[in-house]
């Protein structure tokens, strides 16, 4: 099963060499201005919450900081999934 329909994923952790795919992971774009404060900063909390390493919080800060000065220096959008092929994917699960 794809979880996430909108995009196609080929992420690979250059320490590690894990993989991740559609499969096993979701894609959000740093443009997106729900990213930052929708997604980021309430996952950055809710490590917190579940007592993550200060090193992993602290890599969410430096990620935020980075977000937020790349939303600056370019016209951030809001998120869409508004393409007829996206819609058909994202909501009909058509080709997936």
């Amino acid at each position: 099963m794809d979880i996430d329909r909108k995009y196609q994923i080929l992420a690979i952790n250059p320490c590690s060499k894990n993989t991740h795919t559609e499969k096993d992971a979701v894609l959000f774009l740093a443009k997106d201005k729900a990213f930052l404060e929708g997604a980021l900063l309430g996952y950055r909390q809710r490590c917190i919450e579940l007592g993550d390493n200060p090193a992993h919080i602290e890599s969410i800060d430096l990620l935020i900081e980075r977000v937020r000065v790349y939303q600056e220096g370019i016209e951030s959008k809001v998120p869409d999934t508004d393409l007829p092929c996206e819609i058909r994917r994202c909501v009909e699960g058509e080709g997936v």
